[in-house]
């Protein structure tokens, strides 16, 4: 197995068999479909969190942007280490989905929680969330 960028190869055939099974009849879109009812009872069951909600996204750069954008105001900073994915990957996906939030890159290791997510609002000092 190649670990590489999700863009760099085609399709395992075991996912393109999944999507062209996935692609038979019709359903409803946008998250009213019998697939994410599935994924999202899964999540809720696993994580014991009967409210959870769940939203597919195409990519792990659409994933992370969107997580970002939930944690972090557009004025706020979501502070990583000037090597994270985040920085060197996402092409400034979570600023854009975040409507203006800037990452605030530190020098080294040190100057960050190995890429850990704070993100800071005019009305509370901070808040902290895990590393994605």
């Amino acid at each position: 197995m190649i670990f590489t960028s999700d863009n760099a190869s085609g399709a395992a055939p075991e996912v393109m068999a999944a999507l062209v099974a996935a692609n038979e009849g019709y359903t409803m879109p946008y998250g009213a479909d019998d697939g994410t009812a599935r994924v999202e009872a899964m999540v809720r069951d696993i994580f014991a969190a009967p409210e959870a909600r769940v939203f597919l996204v195409a990519t792990g750069t659409a994933a992370n942007a969107l997580a970002l954008a939930t944690l972090t105001p557009p004025w706020g900073s979501v502070l990583c280490h000037r090597i994270a994915h985040i920085e060197v990957d996402e092409c400034g996906a979570p600023e854009f989905y975040s409507g203006g939030a800037k990452l605030a890159c530190g020098a080294s290791a040190a100057s960050s929680a190995s890429g850990a997510i704070f993100a800071s609002s005019p009305s509370s000092s901070a808040s902290f969330a895990p590393p994605l």
